[in-house]
């Protein structure tokens, strides 16, 4: 009985470990895909000023946002301090390739291409604990979009 108890403690040590590699591992590929103005998912950096521009707080239910409206671009912190949410309109910015002022069929050619899968048709996706959110006009343009974590 004793060695089947280390079997399952070894297979447990061994998930938990892989588990919080393969976490970190999306972290950095997400970090390569988001071009926000350094601005990343997941920092604990706080952001008061960006390009010059100095952020508006706003209370908000998970925490509060930091509104940068010259940049088109705000913040959302959680709790603890660390960013759970982007959220930009500026076309200088990108998430995973798509940037505001594209149309919409070809942002959804591109995130589908990085794995993500349309979760709430048409302009929501989901990957590894993230959605990606279109923000699309009547002409069928990506006029923004909205990263966030659903963990």
């Amino acid at each position: 009985m004793g060695f089947f108890k280390s079997v399952i403690v070894v297979f447990i040590t061994v998930a938990l470990v892989t588990g919080c590699a393969v976490r970190h591992l999306e972290r950095d590929t997400l970090k390569d895909q988001v071009n926000v103005f350094g601005v990343q998912l997941h920092s604990d950096t706080d952001y008061r000023e960006i390009n010059g521009i100095k952020g508006v707080d706003e209370p908000c239910l998970k925490g509060y946002e930091r509104s940068f409206d010259a940049l088109d671009v705000v913040i959302g912190y959680g709790f603890d301090g660390k960013v759970r949410k982007i959220t930009t309109r500026n076309p200088a910015t990108s998430l995973f390739g798509v940037r505001p002022g594209m149309t919409y069929e070809e942002g959804n050619r591109i995130i589908l291409q990085y794995g993500f899968a349309e979760h709430e048709q048409p302009f929501t996706f989901r990957s590894n604990g993230y959605l990606l959110t279109f923000l699309v006009d009547d002409t069928e343009r990506v006029f923004g979009l909205k990263l966030e974590s659903v963990d």
